[in-house]
């Protein structure tokens, strides 16, 4: 398989919330997560679809106060779960 990634990704495993733009929330979890996007296991959630702009916040805080929302956009769906890719309004 080719590897596309331009960027090294940590295997880690923390809880997140998806929230998809229809309100739908899901309770998922990492995979694996670099600078730029995040892979998150399907769990048994229904998965929004390839291109759907969505906002996730990890739950496992490190620091005071809640953590925040970031926004991505999903790369890739696949039988395992899903790849993002985080958006930046610069």
């Amino acid at each position: 398989m080719d590897n596309k990634r331009r960027e090294s990704r940590l295997p880690i495993q923390l809880d997140v919330e998806l929230h998809a733009d229809d309100n739908n929330e899901s309770e998922l979890q990492t995979r694996d997560l670099s600078s730029s996007g995040v892979y998150l296991e399907k769990g048994t959630s229904n998965l929004p679809p390839e291109g759907t702009i969505v906002h996730l916040r990890i739950k496992n805080s490190l620091g005071d106060g809640d953590p925040p929302l970031v926004k991505a956009r999903v790369v890739r769906v696949d039988k395992d779960g899903l790849a993002l890719v985080f958006i930046t309004d610069d």
